[in-house]
């Protein structure tokens, strides 16, 4: 079996999601269903390889890379909500940067996990061989 550049993307979208569920303990105010739904994306992309490295192709095609990004994306969507106004606030310039760095840093690993589960879907994970 052929891995393609997709297999490599979702193992590193699988390894930024187990980062992004330590930085999360760096945030000032937390939703408590973010660290969940960053540990399922980070299990079901470890089972994604898994079965890649077993099979050789994935069950139901890229599915699981495209649930893996969603599973992110909520966790960033549902963890702005306590961090909204502190946001808000430095970009006002009302609140140090640094009441907020410790989101921005997760977020922004956050969204390059999503990203590159995204990516990872439209090559596919494994190349079939015939």
């Amino acid at each position: 079996m052929k891995k393609t550049f997709g297999f490599y993307l979702s193992a590193l979208s699988a390894v930024l999601a187990v980062v992004c569920v330590v930085l999360y303990g760096n945030v000032l105010a937390t939703a408590s269903v973010v660290r969940p739904l960053f540990i399922i994306s980070a299990v079901l992309s470890v089972i994604v390889l898994a079965l890649t490295a077993a099979k050789g192709e994935l069950p139901g095609g890229n599915l699981l890379p495209v649930a893996c990004a969603a599973l992110c994306m909520g966790a960033i969507a549902v963890s702005f909500g306590p961090m909204a106004s502190t946001v808000v606030f430095v970009f006002m310039g009302m609140s140090p940067m640094s009441s907020a760095q410790g989101y921005l840093i997760f977020a922004g690993v956050g969204c390059a996990a999503w990203l590159l589960s995204v990516i990872a879907a439209f090559p596919g994970i494994a190349k079939k061989t015939v």
